[in-house]
């Protein structure tokens, strides 16, 4: 079968130094006037006759920036050591199994998955380059390192029969522990994804809560909706010693403003409440007009911080950042000066931002408390069971604005939805009603008006 052979029109490239690959599948134009090559890895499919297609058309654009582009994209590659080239050995020698076989599976599954050359893993490890090699790959690697008992096994081997190969789990392993402090700096890179996870979570909670709490003690949209309530309750409870002429009023009565229904169950205290907040806003239809109470996502979320394991996550990243200290420092004093960096300025840089944003963030967490505080003293708010106020979970309080916010924006939607309607009613009906007149102008200037007055004018002669 005879099989056509892709000519490439273009010239090779050569970066003046070393890029990162670009896994593409390739795609090839024959030359003018030579028909298209046979499908082949390089050539996925072969389009119709006369069909027009991109790429025999479109051209390279100039880059000017090429030197800027090679700065950015180029890596770093790693100087391996030259290897003895391995002699031939006969065909049927038996490769050394040390692994037991699941474990070999195991090793051997993850390694055949990378689908990259071990150099490419060196380069990922030193450095901390994971263009090719990702960082889920690589804790994969560090969860499937040999453990002591493996590699002096391996290593004996490879010590007293050296003619003997290893199997490919087993040299993988062995090639992995070639590398100087790897799991350490493994470990250290993995680190560094967990910390900024870490504490990006911890720092979204606390600023939520504190924005949440800024907005439940400054808004006046808000203290407007609080004084429609407190008006309302006041009319309601007139005349009632115990209730009536209160200047305030307790939490716990927001979530229940939707069980109060009007006396044909046609409408809830808490629809009125929205209506008669909306009838004082200048224009209630107006594109972007804040929610005058908290957003309900920002609540809940504001219910799930607990101070005691918030601060419980703090210590631990803390612990965890002393041992990365001292990993860092262990592979620093254990490099040679090829291997050193960039490891030895990455993570220095890492350490030193990590400690400004832990401090920053139990400094945070000091805030909020205080915050917290001053937002539950603002509303007078008294846990129940006298706890004391240093002790009240934030779910607690948040509770008790979790479904009143909910139903208020529902009903804010609701309603909007309605006066939208009615604005469209309305400027229907005054169309039609001047389509009406204009109707009736024209009718009077049409025929049987026109004989009518003359008949009325000669009865009247």
């Amino acid at each position: 079968m005879h099989v056509a052979i892709a000519v490439l029109r273009k010239q090779p490239v050569n970066p003046t130094i070393p890029m990162k690959p670009l896994y593409w599948t390739r795609i090839i134009v024959p030359p003018s006037g030579q028909p298209a090559p046979v499908a082949s890895s390089s050539t996925p499919s072969v389009p119709a006759a006369g069909t027009e297609l991109l790429w025999h058309k479109l051209e390279e654009a100039e880059i000017e920036d090429i030197k800027e582009f090679s700065d950015l994209f180029s890596r770093q590659v790693v100087e391996r050591k030259p290897t003895k080239k391995k002699e031939d050995k006969p065909s049927k020698v038996q490769a050394m199994k040390i692994l037991d076989s699941k474990r070999s599976q195991n090793v051997g599954i993850l390694a055949s998955s990378l689908h990259v050359d071990f150099s490419e893993i060196e380069n990922a490890i030193y450095n901390f380059d994971t263009s090719v090699v990702n960082l889920e790959a690589l804790q994969q690697i560090y969860e499937v390192r040999a453990t002591e008992e493996e590699l002096a096994l391996i290593r004996e081997h490879v010590s007293t029969k050296p003619e003997v190969p290893l199997d490919k789990p087993e040299q993988f392993l062995h090639e992995l522990a070639e590398i100087p402090n790897f799991a350490d700096r493994i470990s250290c890179f993995m680190f560094q994804s967990e910390f900024d996870d870490g504490i990006s979570s911890i720092e979204s909670k606390l600023n939520n809560l504190k924005s949440t709490c800024q907005f439940l003690t400054t808004s006046e949209s808000l203290k407007t909706v609080l004084a429609i309530i407190l008006a309302l309750g006041n009319y309601m409870n007139g005349g009632n010693r115990t209730r009536g002429q209160a200047d305030g009023f307790g939490l716990e009565i927001l979530a229940k403003l939707r069980d109060v229904k009007s006396k044909d169950s046609s409408v809830t205290l808490l629809h009125f409440i929205v209506r008669a907040y909306m009838k004082k806003c200048e224009d209630p239809l107006r594109p972007g007009l804040a929610l005058p109470i908290p957003e309900p996502g920002d609540i809940d979320r504001a219910m799930t911080v607990h101070f005691d394991d918030v601060n419980a996550d703090l210590q631990k990243l803390q612990r965890e950042l002393f041992v990365c200290e001292t990993k860092t420092e262990k592979v620093i004093a254990a490099s040679t000066e090829e291997n050193v960096q960039p490891f030895k300025d990455k993570m220095n840089k890492f350490l030193t931002s990590a400690k400004k944003q832990l401090t920053g963030e139990i400094e945070n967490l000091e805030e909020c408390k205080m915050k917290f505080k001053t937002t539950m003293q603002f509303y007078q708010y008294h846990p129940k069971g006298g706890v004391n106020e240093d002790e009240v979970d934030p779910k607690d309080f948040f509770a008790l604005w979790s479904p009143f916010c909910s139903d208020f924006k529902d009903i804010w939607k609701k309603e909007q939805q309605r006066l939208i309607k009615e604005k469209t009613q309305e400027a229907k009906r005054i169309q039609e009603k001047k389509l009406d007149i204009q109707k009736s102008k024209r009718e009077e200037g049409g025929l049987k008006s026109k004989v009518l007055r003359r008949s009325l004018m000669k009865e009247a002669q």
